[in-house]
């Protein structure tokens, strides 16, 4: 079986961060209570935002699904929730480059502890 998470302790923060955003309880687009999902506003390949709190939404698997294959309805999606603005600031963050040893990771571990 395949670790979606990662291996280390990034995988462990990225564990984390998906359970944090789960927790919400229900799909932040239909209210669905089934088949909860963690979907990164930007994507999680950029280390500087994959687990930051506010890079996610929780969606169901059906939404979830749609947005993936509909960018367009995604951007209008997050946008109307977040913002423009904050929307651009994600972006803009998950561009900086940031060292992404042991020592980060456990930083946000030490974080999503206390969300």
């Amino acid at each position: 079986m395949t670790n979606i998470y990662g291996t280390g302790l990034k995988g462990k923060a990225t564990k984390m961060h998906a359970e944090l955003i789960r927790s919400r309880g229900r799909c932040e687009s239909c209210g669905s209570t089934g088949g909860l999902q963690c979907a990164h506003i930007v994507t999680r390949r950029r280390n500087a935002t994959r687990v930051d709190p506010a890079n996610a939404f929780c969606l169901c698997q059906g939404c979830h699904l749609r947005f993936t294959h509909d960018p367009k309805e995604w951007v209008e999606f997050v946008t109307s929730k977040i913002g423009a603005d904050a929307y651009d600031d994600l972006q803009f963050r998950s561009k900086q480059t940031v060292k992404a040893n042991d020592a980060y990771w456990q930083t946000w571990i030490d974080r999503l502890n206390y969300e």
